[in-house]
Parts: C-alpha cells; sequence; structure tokens
C-alpha cells in the first residue's frame, strides 16, 4: 500500500436490471487497482419502488457517508493483515480455493498473483485473490471481490 490509497464506495444498479440501487463501501488500491467490497450487511440496497425522489437521495447519502465511515474502518483492518504471519502463503491459498470449490485454473491464477508480489502474511493472501479478480468478468470480479472482503477476519486455516 502506499500513501496514495483511497476510501471509496461503489454505487451499482446490475443486480436487477437497474431496478435496485446499491451502495456497498470498498477500498480500492491505487497503485494495483485492487478493490476489497466488505460484507453485504455494510452495504445499502432498496428497489426504486416505494420511494420518492426525495426519500431514495436522503438514503443514499446516508449510505455513502456509511460507506466513507466503513471504508475508512475496513482499511485499517486491512493494514492490521501485514501484521499476521502466514507460514505457507500458498498452500493456505489453495485450502482455501479447494474448500470454495475454485477450478484449477482460477487456484493457480491466484497463486500466479501471490507469487508476482509475495508477501507471507494474512495481507498477501488477500492480495492474491483481488489482484486474481482483475482477470475476471465483470460480476465474477465483483463477487471475487466481496469474497475477499470475507478473507479480513475469516479463518485461513
Amino acid at each position: 500500500m502506499s500513501a496514495r490509497r483511497s476510501k471509496r464506495y461503489d454505487s451499482c444498479n446490475w443486480a436487477t436490471n437497474g431496478h435496485t440501487e446499491a451502495v456497498e463501501p470498498f477500498v480500492f488500491r491505487k497503485p494495483c487497482t485492487n478493490d476489497l467490497i466488505v460484507s453485504r450487511e455494510k452495504s445499502f440496497r432498496h428497489a426504486h419502488i416505494h420511494l420518492t425522489a426525495y426519500e431514495l437521495t436522503r438514503r443514499m447519502a446516508e449510505a455513502v457517508s456509511e460507506g466513507f465511515r466503513v471504508a475508512s474502518f475496513v482499511l485499517d483492518t486491512f493494514l492490521k493483515t501485514r501484521e499476521e504471519p502466514i507460514e505457507d502463503p500458498v498452500e493456505t491459498i489453495r485450502k482455501i480455493a479447494e474448500a470454495r470449490k475454485f477450478s484449477q485454473k482460477l487456484t493457480d491464477e491466484v497463486v500466479s498473483s501471490y507469487l508476482v508480489e509475495p508477501e507471507p502474511n494474512r495481507f498477501g493472501v488477500i492480495n492474491s485473490f483481488t489482484n486474481a479478480a482483475q482477470r475476471l468478468a465483470p460480476l465474477q470480479r465483483i463477487e471475487m471481490e466481496r469474497f475477499a472482503g470475507t478473507l479480513l477476519e475469516a479463518p485461513l486455516n
């Protein structure tokens, strides 16, 4: 990470062909353009129906504000993952991928991402998944970034 990192929110409207607004807090790393999406519990989702324009605007503003608070917390948590050593990161990545039933090709892509920027800690493992996500189709990328967000606190064994 560098001093040029940023906290942002992601507003997407793809899940239901434009019928639902969603705001998901995430951390975007400028040096490598990896994204890390945090849990859905921290997201705002609501169908357009049954809301006035004013109410939708107010709720979106609240969601954006909360998104920045969550992204700030997540960024601090993410940086602390560098302090958690992982004895065998490649084996850890393979075990995580196997538990998630990733294809061999995707597993190899995640391992390759780790080997490009090896860091034998939780940060390095998470970073390998977000980096591999960059080569996926848009919806799969978002899903992988969400999964990587769960690795901030999930057991890695």
